[in-house]
């Protein structure tokens, strides 16, 4: 994953099995406001760029068709461990976006903030989704900015009618954790078994840009995290305790899946916004 390439289809969000009851009850995968509780770091991203006039910014906060929200990645590995102190659960949802969403990325501090894509990856003019906001699907948050204490990114599924389905204990996702596993092991008696203290201490961040023309093991472990912390330096130790996390995996109930009729509601962005 790098900001450059960042078109992605299928997204995983960890949540607990408590919340899985919820989703089978309720069938709505976006829920979350983000005027409830604790402001997030993308929200808060938001509010500098609406006051800094980016039209997209007031869209992607203030408009009705986006204003639930969920936060995912795309693969279960990178964020099994979580951000901060807590985990998020042991439960995990499968997200499969709309083949013709469009993606947005978000850098806060860079010059040009805002780049949208189709989910081949090909640029589309920002006034697109300004003019047409129930195309966007999702974002790609990134937050790697020099006042930035910890650099992380995400994607902030922000539209359920632009989700093709969301499952939950599947066997796709059951074959999707034992593969993050295998992987895991590999690389801790592997690739990654006899890196050098330097290497280890390297930020995972200086390799989210761009692929290096002919990256190693390590750029390939750093191009997949979305934490640049401690938990995910590529020691055999925290290698070790990312697969055990993942083995905790728990499918939460029977297989679901569940493909979405929602309608994006008509624009009601300046109206929401005055009130």
């Amino acid at each position: 994953m790098h900001h450059d390439d960042f078109a992605r289809t299928v997204l995983y969000t960890w949540t607990t099995p408590e919340q899985i009851d919820a989703l089978r009850t309720s069938q709505r995968l976006l829920v979350a406001d983000g005027d409830v509780g604790e402001r997030s770091p993308y929200l808060r991203a938001l509010d500098v760029l609406v006051g800094a006039g980016h039209p997209l910014a007031a869209v992607l906060r203030d408009h009705p068709g986006h204003r639930r929200r969920r936060y995912a990645w795309t693969s279960p590995l990178a964020t099994t461990l979580g951000l901060g102190a807590r985990r998020y659960g042991d439960a995990l949802v499968r997200i499969d976006l709309a083949p013709d969403a469009l993606l947005v990325g978000v850098r806060p501090h860079a010059a040009e903030p805002f780049v949208l894509v189709d989910m081949s990856g090909k640029p589309v003019d920002l006034a697109v989704a300004v003019a047409d906001p129930g195309r966007i699907g999702a974002v790609y948050h990134v937050r790697d900015g020099p006042d930035d204490p910890v650099a992380f990114r995400e994607y902030i599924v922000c539209n359920e009618s632009k989700i093709a389905e969301w499952s939950v204990a599947t066997p796709a996702i059951r074959a999707r954790v034992d593969a993050d596993i295998d992987l895991l092991e590999s690389l801790r008696r592997g690739d990654l078994a006899h890196l050098p203290a330097e290497a280890v201490r390297a930020p995972a961040a200086a390799s989210w840009a761009s692929a290096a023309p002919r990256p190693t093991p390590l750029d390939r472990w750093h191009a997949i995290l979305a934490f640049d912390n401690e938990r995910y330096r590529p020691t055999p130790s925290n290698l070790a305790a990312v697969a055990e996390a993942l083995r905790g995996y728990d499918p939460a109930g029977a297989p679901l899946v569940h493909r979405p009729a929602v309608a994006f509601p008509a624009d009601q962005l300046a109206s929401h916004t005055a009130q």
